[in-house]
């Protein structure tokens, strides 16, 4: 309901929000993570004043966050680029404009940010580590498909955002495109293929590739059923500035079909008349079981950590027996999966 109002408003519809109670709107701003930006559209303006009082601290709240993201990562950047590695910003950064360029977000400080998640060639994964320790950041942890880094104190300072709050104030290096799943891993593009210099010396990301970037984040939290409408929003504020929905579909073709179908499906769901109807035939029929998307609705997706995923839908996103057999091992422990 949230996203559906902030939706209207955004195109210029009457919108409106029940009287929802503050423990209501804190747990639908977790799920979400709206709250910022239906606060300065107004969406809580009529609200009781303990809900207006909560809308504007997150307001605060994000935008401090995002401002401290936006002086942090030219200094993350700069250390890659001294290394002479290739060193792609994603997601948050590159969408609230801190780095570089103009913001996807018309709002920057309204959407949460809890990261900054770059990318580099696989090969060059031990370089990247040693760069950013270098340069005074400590690593936190290594899984297969990341180096996380603290960026500030222990992890912790400013954490009273409960939107994006989980690993607030990290750096994350992925080797690749990979996106953790259910026990397996999801592969996306070389980055070298899609990224470009500036005219500042730092590597980006072409426009269709980041996109489609954008759409398998959606993608990859549509497999968790662990969605939050702030990603949905990513892909709204992309179309808006105009994609180029054909190019996009060429580098998708070479993209595991995991990380554009189940993102497609969704946002077509949520935004009609976005998606060209052929692209999304073409990707969801990439799909092992694209059929069981059909007749999921949209809420069994959304971001619910007392929930769990079941077999059948864990088992129709594998593609090998391999990942199979991962899934059968995740089924016997706890969560939903890791939220990112």
């Amino acid at each position: 309901m949230l996203v559906d109002a902030v939706l209207a408003r955004l195109t210029g519809r009457e919108s409106a929000l029940p009287e929802w109670p503050l423990a209501t709107v804190q747990q639908v701003g977790l799920a979400t993570g709206l709250t910022a930006l239906a606060g300065s559209l107004g969406l809580f303006d009529t609200a009781d004043s303990d809900v207006v009082a909560y809308a504007q601290e997150q307001q605060g709240q994000v935008q401090a966050r995002a401002d401290r993201f936006a002086a942090l990562t030219p200094k993350v950047l700069g250390a890659l680029a001294a290394a002479d590695l290739c060193a792609v910003p994603v997601k948050g950064a590159v969408l609230g404009g801190s780095a570089g360029g103009q913001a996807v977000w018309p709002s920057p400080g309204t959407r949460p940010m809890s990261d900054i998640d770059v990318l580099v060639p696989a090969r060059y994964r031990a370089q990247a580590g040693a760069a950013l320790a270098r340069a005074g950041w400590s690593l936190y942890a290594t899984e297969d498909h990341e180096d996380t880094f603290l960026a500030w104190g222990d992890g912790s300072v400013g954490r009273t955002d409960g939107e994006s709050a989980d690993h607030n104030g990290r750096v994350e290096v992925h080797p690749g495109w990979l996106e953790f799943l259910h026990g397996y891993t999801a592969r996306g593009f070389d980055i070298e293929v899609e990224a470009h210099r500036t005219d500042d010396g730092q590597w980006r990301f072409a426009e269709p590739a980041f996109a489609v970037h954008v759409v398998g984040h959606l993608a990859s939290t549509v497999v968790r059923a662990e969605v939050r409408a702030v990603n949905l929003l990513d892909v709204y504020f992309l179309h808006q500035r105009g994609l180029d929905w054909t190019a996009i579909g060429q580098v998708m073709r070479s993209v595991d079909p995991r990380l554009t179908g189940p993102g497609l499906w969704l946002a077509d769901r949520v935004l009609p008349h976005v998606v060209p109807s052929e692209l999304l035939r073409s990707e969801l029929d990439r799909l092992r079981h694209a059929e069981l998307l059909a007749v999921t609705p949209t809420a069994a997706v959304l971001r619910d950590p007392t929930q769990r995923t079941t077999s059948r839908w864990r088992s129709a996103f594998t593609q090998s027996p391999a990942e199979q057999a991962s899934v059968a091992r995740q089924l016997g422990r706890s969560a939903v999966g890791r939220f990112r």
